[in-house]
C-alpha cells in the first residue's frame, strides 16, 4: 500500500510552497471579515494519486502490524479534517471528489448531517421547489443520500451558509468541469500531464471567476490574482507583480419570503414538444378552371437537338433534373411565377 508521506519530493515541495502563500491569503480574508475561506484546488491524474494527496494534506490513519491504527496529522494545517486527537471534524476543510469517492459515498463523516442540518434542510427545500425525479423521491419519503450531499457540497464551495461554505481545499480528478462556478478559488496545483493548451485553459479557468464585482474609487474593478503551479500555460502578457489585496465581501441578494412571494418569477421546465393539428377537414371543389394544360409554350421544350451545318450533333434534355428535390422545383416555380428570375 502506498504511503501518503512518500509523495515525490517535487510534489511535496509544490504543495508546501503553494500552501504557504495560501495561508497568507487566508489570513487576509479573515481580517477582511470574509465569511467564506479562499479555496485551494489540486487537479490529479487518477484516483490513486488524488487519495494520496488528500491523505497527505488532511490527515489519515495508518494500519499497524498489530492490527491497531495510528493517526497521522495532515501536513497542511488549515486543510486538516481531524483534530489533534484524531477525531473527525464535523465540517471538513478538505474535500476529495472523484469517481471512486462518489461511488463509495464515503466522502462525508457520519456527524456531518447533524452539524449541517440547517444547510441540508435548505437544500432539501430547494430540490422540492425545482421538481424532478429527486423531488418526487423525497416526497415519497426517501432521504438525501451521501452521494447527493457530496455533490451539493462540491457545487456550493465558497457559498456562505451552504453545505460547501467551509471547504478550503478540493482534491479532484476531472470533476471540476466548466459548470463548477466557485468564485473563491485562489490557488491551483496541477498534478497531471497537460497535453493541450485547451486543458490548461479549462483548469486555470476554475480560478478566473471574480470574487467581487464592486467598483473601487476609480470606478474600476480591484485586481484579483490566482496563484497557479504545475499548469504549463502560455501567456502572451508579461508577468505583473502587485501587492495582495483582501477581497471585498460579496453581498448576496435573496428573496424575501413570504412577503414578496407574489413577485416571484417562475420559468417552466420544458420536457418536450407536441404538435397539434387543426381539427377542420379541408376539401376541394374542382371545376373547369382547376385544369391546367401544359403546352410547350408554358414549359418549354423537354429535348432539343443542337446541330450545326457540320460536326457532331448534341441532344439537350432534362434527364439530369431527375434528382432535383420536389421542394426545389416548387421554389423555382414560385420564383418564376413571381417574376423573381
Amino acid at each position: 500500500m502506498l504511503d501518503p508521506l512518500s509523495l515525490p519530493p517535487q510534489l511535496q515541495t509544490a504543495l508546501d510552497a503553494l500552501y504557504g502563500h495560501y495561508a497568507k491569503t487566508y489570513d487576509l480574508w479573515q481580517k477582511a471579515g470574509i465569511h467564506v475561506p479562499p479555496c485551494f484546488i489540486v487537479v490529479c491524474n487518477n484516483t490513486a494519486t488524488s487519495k494520496l494527496v488528500y491523505d497527505y494534506v488532511s490527515g489519515f490513519f495508518r494500519d499497524n502490524d498489530d492490527g491497531s491504527t495510528t493517526y497521522v496529522p495532515g501536513r497542511l494545517e488549515l486543510f486538516r479534517n481531524f483534530d489533534e486527537h484524531g477525531n473527525a471534524l464535523p465540517r471538513p476543510n478538505t474535500l476529495l471528489i472523484d469517481s471512486e469517492q462518489l461511488e463509495s459515498g464515503e466522502g462525508l463523516e457520519q456527524n456531518f448531517r447533524t452539524m449541517a442540518a440547517d444547510e441540508i434542510e435548505r437544500f432539501r427545500r430547494e430540490v422540492l421547489e425545482r421538481g424532478g425525479k429527486l423531488a418526487e423521491e423525497l416526497k415519497g419519503g426517501k432521504e438525501l443520500d451521501e452521494v447527493t450531499l457530496l455533490r451539493e457540497v462540491m457545487n456550493t464551495v465558497g457559498k456562505r451558509d451552504r453545505l460547501g461554505g467551509s471547504i478550503r481545499c478540493v482534491v479532484s480528478v476531472a470533476m471540476l468541469t466548466e459548470g463548477w462556478d466557485a468564485n473563491t478559488v485562489t490557488h491551483v496545483l496541477g498534478v497531471r500531464a497537460f497535453n493541450t493548451q485547451l486543458l490548461c485553459e479549462q483548469v486555470i479557468g476554475r480560478a478566473l471567476r471574480r470574487q467581487s464585482y464592486d467598483l473601487n474609487e476609480e470606478r474600476r474593478f480591484n485586481v484579483e490574482y490566482a496563484d497557479v503551479l504545475g499548469v504549463p500555460f502560455d501567456f502572451t502578457a508579461k508577468p505583473v507583480i502587485s501587492a495582495p489585496q483582501p477581497p471585498r465581501e460579496t453581498i448576496q441578494v435573496k428573496a424575501v419570503r413570504p412577503d414578496r412571494d407574489s413577485l416571484e418569477i417562475r420559468f417552466p421546465r420544458v420536457e418536450g414538444y407536441r404538435v397539434e393539428l387543426p381539427q377542420e377537414r379541408l376539401s376541394a371543389d374542382f371545376n373547369d378552371d382547376s385544369i391546367l394544360e401544359l403546352t410547350p409554350d408554358l414549359v418549354g421544350a423537354t429535348e432539343t437537338r443542337n446541330s450545326g451545318i457540320i460536326g457532331e450533333q448534341v441532344d439537350l434534355n432534362l434527364v439530369h433534373t431527375g434528382d432535383v428535390r420536389p421542394s426545389q422545383v416548387i421554389y423555382g416555380g414560385f420564383r418564376s411565377s413571381c417574376g423573381l428570375d
